[in-house]
């Protein structure tokens, strides 16, 4: 019997991608204070630099600009990761995380800079809906995924069985491997997110159960 369900939060419970466009906004607006630039054409090049390239936009831009300064990257850095994001959730879970808090105990498992992991949650209003939140940040590396580390504190914290819980996320590449390997049921919820075209490195990063929304999570809880 379920008692126990974790999520994942970046592309689980809200589209990422929001929260990228909201970090480039505040951060367009920064170096359009500090240089004299247009901000619109300064959002639209970290756009562009971020379909290039998710990695190293803000050096990439900061150089193509000739205004690179590590210094003022590193400002910026903290601007994204502690702006107050514009953010929301999907429609699935804003209307399936208050119906599941009737009936079972809800847990969050997040990866990332604890700040702006705490922010998006405060942003989405949903830490009233589960009963524990792992920021796996704040505990060492050992603890982000796929780490079995941040599942074995949660179902301690609830003395609860791994048979007892299911595990719901969207990355393929890192969501699945720890909850499995300690016996939990493992879904993957299909999002047309930031990490959509991930490959699995293995069958033991493979999720047991693959769903298109968390609407169907009712049919597949009355099965396991």
């Amino acid at each position: 019997m379920i008692r126990l369900i974790i999520f994942d939060l970046d592309d689980t419970l809200y589209p990422e991608i929001e929260f990228v466009m909201s970090g480039f906004k505040a951060v367009a607006k920064a170096i359009s204070q500090d240089f004299d630039f247009d901000t619109n054409k300064i959002y639209a090049l970290l756009i562009e630099a971020f379909k290039e390239d998710k990695k190293f936009v803000f050096n990439r831009v900061l150089k193509y600009l000739k205004i690179y300064n590590e210094d003022y990257l590193n400002k910026l850095i903290f601007l994204y990761r502690t702006h107050n994001p514009e953010i929301h959730l999907y429609k699935d879970a804003e209307e399936m995380l208050p119906y599941l808090k009737e009936h079972f105990l809800l847990g969050l498992i997040t990866d990332g800079f604890p700040t702006t992991q705490r922010l998006k949650v405060e942003a989405l209003n949903i830490e009233r809906y589960f009963d524990g939140i792992i920021y796996t940040g704040e505990k060492g590396e050992n603890y982000s995924k796929p780490s079995i580390f941040p599942f074995i504190d949660m179902l301690n914290e609830f003395h609860i069985q791994s048979d007892e819980a299911i595990y719901i996320g969207d990355n393929i590449e890192k969501d699945f491997k720890g909850p499995k390997a300690l016996g939990m049921v493992s879904i993957r919820v299909i999002r047309n997110g930031i990490y959509k075209n991930s490959i699995s490195p293995g069958k033991d990063f493979d999720p047991d159960y693959v769903i298109n929304s968390l609407f169907e999570l009712d049919n597949l809880l009355n099965k396991l």
